[in-house]
């Protein structure tokens, strides 16, 4: 079940791109992994050359671009 903070924002799956909306300015990524286990999903921000952890849970920190 959802909290009532995350109900309005979907999640990502493995395989789909985000837009993240931090401040950190990562921009486009491409989800590689979701681990359900531990709420982190491995992101691939081809733009910054990296790999980051990211929180599954959307609180708005990202936008699902595509599935």
């Amino acid at each position: 079940m959802k909290d009532i903070f995350t109900v309005m924002y979907p999640n990502a799956q493995e395989g789909a791109f985000i837009k993240d909306l931090t401040k950190q300015k990562r921009s486009m990524g491409f989800v590689m992994h979701v681990s359900e286990t531990t709420n982190m999903m491995k992101v691939r921000f081809p733009k910054v050359n990296r790999d980051a952890w990211v929180v599954w849970d959307n609180h708005g920190h990202y936008r699902v671009i595509d599935k």
